[in-house]
């Protein structure tokens, strides 16, 4: 494949298919991506929101690398390799090497701050990745009940927390999954994220469908899942003050 008469590293073109099958315009995020490529291009995840209008695409790599994209704001984040979330225009970084800092609002406790999988930083918000162990039952549950803590304090409604519970239950699956909170200038953000790995495409469908009826979400995710021949993919749920949550599906284009 090509762009503008070069060559494009075959992980990025999948990026354009990816971009093509969705009627989203990539040349933006590719031109960023590109003089990165051969660094990141064997660890590309693609994040979509349930509106299946946009794209961004996950990298690792060094730190050098990574204030080159970010600038100076990205000192205030710790970590010798970073991820990048990257679309044609924005930047946020997180790192999995960063300890909680002691300004960190209380509700990252409630979740489990000994549990810190990673903190993100996009030079404004604070985002706090907290793992959720859930070998058994007992587990699963007392995920749930911390999730319901917070998702209250944050004003998420009751209908979004009684679905989240609902989910989690069902694809957990002993798993660990991850809670997320996010804040800024000292303030936490009224959401709070929910994510679990390996979903398969069906109940990502009904997901998709039942909150958004009118986006033809069948046909789209079975173009993504031939397209991309991958048979599941990463679902996390964004719950917030406004019905129905929000939606996202990352799949992973190149990696381990």
């Amino acid at each position: 494949m090509k762009r503008h008469g070069k060559p494009i590293d075959p992980a990025l073109g999948r990026i354009s298919t990816l971009g093509g099958l969705l009627g989203i315009k990539t040349g933006g995020l590719l031109a960023r991506l590109a003089p990165i490529a051969g660094e990141c291009a064997e660890d590309l995840v693609a994040t979509i929101p349930h509106g299946f209008d946009a794209l961004s695409v996950t990298v690792h790599v060094g730190r050098e690398t990574a204030r080159s994209i970010c600038g100076a704001w990205l000192d205030a984040l710790p970590g010798d390799r970073l991820a990048l979330e990257l679309d044609a225009t924005t930047v946020t970084a997180s790192s999995d090497e960063a300890a909680l800092p002691p300004d960190a609002p209380a509700l990252v406790h409630v979740l489990g701050a000994d549990e810190l999988a990673a903190v993100g930083w996009d030079g404004t918000a604070w985002t706090y990745v907290i793992a959720q162990p859930n070998p058994g039952d007992a587990e699963c549950e007392a995920t749930i009940a911390r999730v319901e803590q917070v998702a209250e304090a944050v004003g998420v409604t009751a209908p979004q927390r009684r679905i989240a519970a609902s989910l989690h239950r069902s694809l957990a699956r002993g798993m660990v999954t991850r809670a997320w909170v996010r804040s800024r200038a000292g303030a936490v953000d009224p959401v709070l994220g929910l994510a679990w790995d390996r979903v398969e495409w069906l109940p990502i469908q009904h997901m998709v469908t039942g909150f958004y009826p009118a986006l033809g979400a069948a046909t789209k995710l079975d173009r993504l899942g031939r397209a991309l021949e991958v048979d599941h993919a990463t679902v996390e749920l964004v719950l917030g003050p406004t019905d129905p949550p929000g939606l996202r599906i990352s799949v992973r284009l190149a990696g381990p």
